[in-house]
């Protein structure tokens, strides 16, 4: 259960970073790149994602911490669909879950060699 906890806490905060890494710069002024609170506040939640993804990879073989980690493509395109207004078009959802698939199909069939 702990386990769950963390992976859902790890695609949660990196998600979220990256979402709010894309809104601080998509706000800040190209001459001027003083850090806004987006930016701040996406690079704290990258500390926190990479303290969770220590205690996974400290649990979990690393092929499959990989695979499973692949999920944060998929709601990284939703997000940003949702929350930044991006688009989310059939070709870029078809290929955003086309990478997810094979990156856990390399996982799944190092697990079966």
């Amino acid at each position: 259960m702990l386990n769950l906890m963390i992976w859902i806490s790890l695609i949660m905060s990196d998600t979220t970073a990256q979402l709010l890494l894309k809104k601080g710069t998509m706000e800040s002024n190209l001459n001027n790149w003083e850090p806004n609170s987006f930016i701040i506040s996406g690079y704290s939640l990258y500390i926190l994602s990479f303290f969770l993804w220590m205690q996974i990879l400290k649990t979990t073989p690393l092929y499959v911490a990989l695979s499973g980690a692949s999920i944060i493509f998929i709601t990284i395109a939703f997000g940003s669909y949702f929350f930044l207004g991006e688009p989310l078009t059939i070709k870029s959802l078809v290929g955003t879950i086309l990478v997810a698939i094979g990156v856990y199909i390399v996982g799944y069939s190092r697990e079966m060699s």
